[in-house]
């Protein structure tokens, strides 16, 4: 089946995909608890203290439980994964346009998260120095399956590819993804800080597929910590330094540039999907 035919019949029902975005969030809080919980007991370290040992397989496990969520929806409802989940093929230009454009709006998440933190001190739970500061010591080797491939693969998966293709129209998908997606993140600051990147995923994946989504996430989430590890390039909320005005400056002019390039590279499927939600409205 299409894209296109998709949004005139969605793979699964709206009520279908937000019972697997609510459990999948209780599942992952449970199951990252309980391995830290075991890693605790098994490397003797104290109740609340937060070691890499600690972390990485609370971060495995709680992203692993958001993936098998994400596949067993389709499971249930006897749809195949990869086309009910939006698993297509996809150019090499559109996925390079869609890593360039969420790449590119990490400057403006950070002039956000370090606005509202100045604005708001007490609102933040110190979620992103807490993860900036592991990422600066882990090895590499770790650190990349751990917070870049399976949390892009996960979340792509759980939002893009499950609830946003169960809501007909485009338009509302690409709101309600992002906006879930961002909240997801739970930390206030956090949670305005992805924001604008959830919804440019969105529009991503509403314009193609949700290949186009994982693969620029997890491009994203791999220059940060690849950009963490570099005391160069280790600039802003979380870190010693700020963004410099410029980076900002630059990155939303290639930002529009890549943002632009989609757009015309994705015009017929995009305005086939247009079509298709316009007709399941009918």
């Amino acid at each position: 089946m299409s894209d296109a035919a998709e949004r005139a019949t969605p793979p699964f029902t709206f009520g279908r995909a937000m019972f697997a975005v609510v459990a999948g969030f209780f599942i992952a809080h449970m199951l990252g608890v309980l391995a830290a919980q075991i890693a605790r007991s098994l490397m003797n370290v104290a109740p609340g203290v937060m070691t890499p040992g600690v972390i990485v397989p609370s971060m495995l496990a709680s992203e692993g439980g958001l993936l098998v969520v994400s596949v067993l929806v389709p499971l249930t409802a006897a749809k195949p994964v990869r086309s009910a989940l939006g698993l297509h093929g996809a150019q090499l230009p559109v996925l390079f346009a869609a890593a360039v454009g969420t790449v590119t709006l990490g400057p403006v998440g950070d002039r956000l998260m370090t606005l509202l933190s100045e604005l708001f001190p007490n609102l933040t739970l110190g979620v992103v120095p807490a993860l900036h500061e592991l990422a600066r010591n882990l090895p590499l080797p770790l650190l990349w399956p751990t917070f870049a491939l399976l949390p892009g693969v996960a979340e792509e998966l759980l939002f893009r590819g499950v609830l946003q293709r169960s809501i007909p129209s485009r338009r509302v998908g690409i709101i309600v993804a992002g906006c879930a997606f961002a909240l997801f993140h739970v930390d206030p600051v956090h949670v305005i800080g992805v924001l604008p990147l959830g919804l440019f995923l969105s529009w991503a994946a509403a314009r193609s597929c949700t290949t186009v989504s994982v693969f620029a996430h997890v491009v994203n989430n791999s220059i940060a910590l690849l950009s963490i590890q570099n005391a160069d390039l280790d600039v802003g909320y979380g870190s010693d330094k700020a963004v410099p005005t410029e980076w900002v400056l630059v990155s939303l002019a290639l930002f529009a540039v890549a943002a632009y390039s989609l757009a015309r590279m994705t015009r017929e499927s995009a305005a086939a999907n247009r079509a298709a939600g316009a007709s399941a409205a009918l």
